[in-house]
């Protein structure tokens, strides 16, 4: 047998040649990509460059364009047209003063319509004869703006316009483009050429001076780029060296690459193949020193096979022949006995243990399995059962095990038996699960829930099961059911839209929940809620459970619910209805008679009628407060009436309300004391309007129920429970008081504490029930203490958010009073068509132009029609023809022209519902005035929008 070569050697002779050849090839392909890349970069550079200067020259050139054609259009300019006498003392001046570019070498000139010259600035004798009457056609005949650029310089003429004609011309003239295009900042060599090849611009000047003409031979072996545009020739160039300048030291780079990479690839390949070689001698001697004793048969190597691996080919031959001859060692076949879950014992004819495994001697240990035991279980079984069960319990857990022996016997080739093998299997678990499953199927039998089980695996999902209770339910006997496909709703006629809907669910293997119209077998319709739950078994849907259930009662109820829902919202609407119809008819009669009796005051009268009047307005104001709290108690009922949460002075008001209140007791001999204890609390956020009524409510009554002595109102700032503040409020008086049994009734809607009472001092008896839901709607209450003849105390809370002082005030919720402006005259449409609330809204502005309509279709036309612009607009929400909201979407809309999109509209309605104001704001009104006002309020409003 020749001698083989080594792996070491195989390695080196097939693989380092190859590696250089490779590492050349790449190191090839590598330079040519560089450069091949780089040509493109830098000639895309070049293209750059060339249409930056081509830019830079459009945007001078029409940047000069659009400065002489603004000075063109300069009043001073146009005027020197005009007033030809006064022109020599500003014309010069100004035409001295004009600039245009960086430099100074620049000829100007302004010329008559017919080319005459009004006045030049360095013009005769340097202005080219060619451009003296290029531009005067383009320019005075066509009134358009003239351009022109040749190796003689720039021209930019520009027409003077008068009444749409060119009057004149604005004519500027460069020798040099050289000034006119900004420094480059490359390195690339960049010209601009006339049609004659002559230098007009060049970025290296000291190199290519303009003027003189560019060769073309001068630059061959140039990376260049080129484009024309108007006659011009835009060019950029870069020596070969130069551009290519960037990526030349990436090839010495790369060899070094190469290099180590072929240094590195021959010591690694050397190392690899000593290191194998090494490790399968190795191998080999340990092969074969372990089959040494073994008669190996080698198999056939191919030819060129290394050494080493020869040797180890060799061995495993020999190793394989030596397994190949070898049985199952006892050790093996112990392991496959121990690894049984049965019990084995093996006993021969005289009841001697043979074999056992590991099984049985756990039990063994831990249920106290005797010899005796295992005799006394053979003798059973030879006896003729088929099987025994036994039942052992551990000591220390005390849960019964039960196991089921049987036996076979044990013999030998000639079939002769040598003894006998007990089986044993443990049958816990399964008796477990059997008595499971017993009590799950009396569970289900005895359900009260009809109950339908189907094969999630078979096609048209077949029902496999049902329950008893299904039959009570819909009336169909089990074998009308099993079998049906599709949970049997298409027997029971359910709608065709909700079987589409289980079938999808069905088909995706996901669970349903609906309610079904159903009917029985004998056609009486039901409500079936169908509950439809699919189970997986490892991952698989193999089943689908299905619930029927009669919910027909159910669902008479929801639909009884829903109608009387219905019919509740509909009350709801009627109510909310009519209280808004009630606001406004009520509120209008009355704003009626409070704006004549304020009329009638401003007029002579005597000391009677004075007297009379005063009656009227205090009757009035009584007859308004009781308006007020009837609407007010009927906005709470409906749900009307909201809450604010607006920042304001709380110190400010009680102080408003202490001067208000005290007018009326010193008329009646009364004293009012004011005690706070408010801390740093200034500035806090809740309702004013609200926190006002209730106060007021509760000092009338004070000041009502009181002939002599004190009222004392005592506000105090206090921390709730879960850290909100509350404000607590006590009004304390030494009137009448009040029984210790009515201190309930007094809240109730009507009612005082005896009718005496109200013959005597009045009332409707709905202002403490007012005051009481108040406080709750802010998140408070409101009870009262009193002894008859000594006085009482109200005491009331409500929730309030606290301002830190040191915030800043959000201007969305600053409680800003109205910006009173100058009282200046205002032009006032008033929009209404109540000839009373007409009358008193003239009255109420008699110091400004009023005019009214009746309704918005005469308000649009009087917008439209007057030349007089009014400065706002007052206008009613409910009227004849077209209400105020309508009206004002159209003034919005530009229906009255653009003058009024923006116009102030405030709203006069006599609505004072919930939502009344929104409606207005989202009509698009700017403000909104609730009926009765008085004269102060409309000329609050007036001067607050003419500011």
């Amino acid at each position: 047998m020749s001698k083989r070569p080594t792996l070491y050697q195989q390695l080196q002779h097939h693989i380092v040649p190859r590696l250089l050849v490779s590492l050349f090839i790449v190191g090839t392909l590598l330079c040519a990509t560089i450069f091949y890349f780089a040509q493109i970069q830098i000639t895309s550079e070049q293209q750059k460059f060339t249409e930056y200067l081509k830019a830079d020259l459009q945007y001078s050139l029409e940047n000069t364009q659009q400065l002489m054609q603004g000075i063109a259009s300069n009043d001073l300019l146009i005027n020197s047209f005009i007033d030809i006498e006064q022109r020599e003392n500003y014309l010069p001046v100004f035409f001295q003063s004009l600039k245009f570019t960086r430099t100074e070498q620049f000829s100007l000139g302004l010329f008559q319509f017919d080319g005459s010259p009004i006045i030049s600035r360095n013009w005769e004798g340097v202005v080219p004869a060619a451009f003296s009457d290029a531009w005067q056609y383009t320019t005075l005949q066509r009134s358009e703006p003239y351009r022109q650029v040749n190796e003689e310089g720039v021209l930019i003429s520009v027409p003077v316009i008068i009444s749409s004609q060119a009057e004149g011309a604005l004519v500027l003239f460069l020798p040099f483009m050289q000034a006119f295009i900004n420094a480059r900042g490359n390195d690339a060599y960049q010209f601009i050429l006339s049609d004659k090849n002559t230098i007009l611009y060049t970025s290296h000047p000291a190199r290519f001076p303009p003027g003189s003409l560019y060769a073309r031979n001068e630059f061959m072996g140039w990376i260049a780029e080129e484009q024309s545009w108007l006659g011009l020739s835009f060019i950029s160039q870069a020596p070969v060296f130069n551009a290519f300048s960037n990526v030349l030291w990436l090839v010495p780079a790369i060899l070094m690459t190469l290099g180590s990479a072929i240094l590195v690839s021959i010591y690694t390949s050397n190392q690899a193949a000593r290191l194998s070689a090494t490790t399968l001698q190795s191998l080999h001697d340990s092969i074969r020193q372990s089959a040494r004793k073994k008669t190996a048969i080698s198999s056939q190597a191919p030819d060129n096979e290394p050494q080493e691996l020869f040797a180890i080919r060799g061995a495993f031959d020999g190793l394989i022949q030596n397994l190949m001859s070898m049985s199952l060692s006892n050790q093996q076949f112990s392991n496959v006995i121990d690894s049984l879950e049965e019990v084995l014992v093996v006993v021969d004819d005289d009841n001697n243990k043979l074999l056992i495994n590991r099984t049985f001697t756990e039990y063994a240990k831990e249920f106290e399995i005797t010899d005796s035991e295992l005799l006394a279980i053979k003798r059973k079984l030879e006896s003729g059962i088929d099987h025994l069960e036994r039942h052992y319990l551990a000591a220390p857990i005390a849960i019964p095990v039960t196991i089921r022996w049987t036996m076979l016997p044990l013999t030998d080739d000639t079939r002769k038996q040598l003894g006998t093998i007990l089986v044993g299997n443990d049958t816990t678990h399964k008796k477990s699960l059997e008595n499971r499953i017993n009590v799950i199927s009396h569970a289900m039998k005895s359900a009260t829930v009809a109950l339908l089980i189907a094969d999630a695996q078979a096609e048209g999902f077949p029902a496999i099961y049902v329950n008893p209770h299904f039959s009570t339910v819909t009336g169909y006997a089990e074998d009308q059911v099993l079998g049906q496909p599709t949970l049997f709703l298409n027997g029971m006629k359910a709608p065709q839209k909700k079987l589409i809907e289980v079938n999808a669910a069905l088909h995706s293997g996901s669970s349903f929940n609906d309610t079904l119209l159903c009917y029985r077998q004998n056609d009486v319709p039901f409500y079936n809620q169908l509950i439809l739950t699919p189970v997986y078994t490892d991952e698989v849907l193999t089943h689908f459970v299905v619930f029927f259930q009669d919910v027909t009662e159910q669902e008479q109820t929801q639909q009884f619910l829903e109608d009387a829902k219905q019919r509740a919202e509909e009350s709801a609407r009627l109510k909310s209805g009519f209280l808004a119809s009630m606001s406004h008819e009520v509120r209008t009669p009355l704003h009626g008679v409070s704006g004549a009796l304020q009329l009638v005051n401003k007029t002579n009268m005597t000391k009677e009628q004075l007297r009379y009047i005063s009656l009227a307005k205090d009757s009035l104001r009584n007859l308004q407060h009781i308006v007020d709290d009837i609407l007010d108690f009927s906005k709470i009922e409906a749900g009307q009436l909201g809450m604010e949460a607006i920042q304001y002075d709380l110190p400010l008001l009680l102080h408003t309300i202490y001067e208000q209140n005290s007018i009326a007791c010193q008329n009646k001999g009364l004293t009012l004391l004011l005690e706070t204890n408010l801390q740093p609390h200034t500035r806090v956020i809740g309702d004013p309007v609200r926190l006002r009524q209730i106060l007021s409510n509760l000092l009338s009554n004070a000041v009502k129920f009181t002939e002599q002595g004190t009222i004392t109102i005592k506000i105090d700032m206090q921390r709730s429970r879960n850290g909100a503040w509350l404000l607590k409020g006590v009004i304390e008086d030494t009137g009448i008081g009040i029984a210790t049994n009515n201190l309930d009734s007094i809240f109730e809607v009507f009612r005082q504490e005896d009718i005496s009472t109200t013959r005597r001092f009045g009332g409707t008896g709905l202002g403490l029930s007012i005051s009481r839901q108040l406080c709750r709607l802010l998140g408070g209450d409101l009870f009262a203490t009193s002894k008859k003849g000594q006085g009482s105390q109200f005491i009331f809370t409500l929730a309030l958010g606290y301002v830190d002082a040191t915030s800043r005030t959000d201007p969305s919720i600053e409680d800003t009073s109205p910006a009173l402006g100058p009282h200046g005259k205002a032009k006032v449409l008033i929009v209404e068509d109540n000839e009373i609330n007409q009358l008193i809204a003239r009255e109420h502005l008699s110091q400004h132009k009023t005019m009214t309509t009746r309704h918005g279709k005469e308000a649009l036309e009087a917008l439209n029609r007057m030349k007089l612009t009014f400065d706002m607009i007052l206008m009613d929400c409910h009227m004849p023809e077209m209400d105020g909201f309508e009206t004002t979407k159209r003034i919005r809309n530009g229906e009255a022209g653009e003058k009024y999109k923006n116009v102030p509209i405030i709203a006069l309605t006599a609505n004072a519902m919930k939502g009344d104001k929104e409606q207005c704001y989202s009509a698009g009104m700017d403000d909104y005035i609730s009926k009765p006002f008085t004269a102060q309020d409309l000329q609050d409003v007036v001067a607050k929008y003419m500011a």
